[in-house]
């Protein structure tokens, strides 16, 4: 078991520049280092912005919801099914649907802190 501690991160807006925030922030193997970064999220969406981002040297440890995660890589829990419709830079009923579905594992933790 691994003493660093997990962060978890939400995808937002699937149709914003969460997934470039996440995923630049993410390339730095220092960020690593110093805590598990755990994204909750899109495998596919996260896919579909590293290429539009033309991101070659990254990949996500993709996971489903309640499977331990890798403490060496940057992990994302896979909470939307099916391929998501992004349409960047267009605010959606679906995108927003898919911001509150990843808020969702999240809460009970959230819930919890004093």
């Amino acid at each position: 078991m691994e003493d660093k501690l997990n962060v978890g991160i939400t995808h937002g807006d699937i149709n914003g520049i969460s997934y470039e925030i996440i995923i630049k922030a993410l390339l730095d193997p220092m960020v690593n280092e110093l805590f598990t970064p755990v994204v909750y999220g899109s495998g596919k969406a996260a896919s579909y912005h590293r290429k539009v981002l033309g991101i070659n040297d990254f990949s996500f440890n993709i996971i489903n919801p309640g499977a331990p995660f890798n403490h060496k890589l940057p992990n994302l829990v896979n909470v939307i099914e099916g391929e998501p419709v992004i349409e960047l830079g267009k605010s959606t009923p679906e995108a927003g649907a898919a911001a509150v579905k990843a808020l969702k594992p999240l809460l009970p933790i959230y819930l919890t802190i004093k």
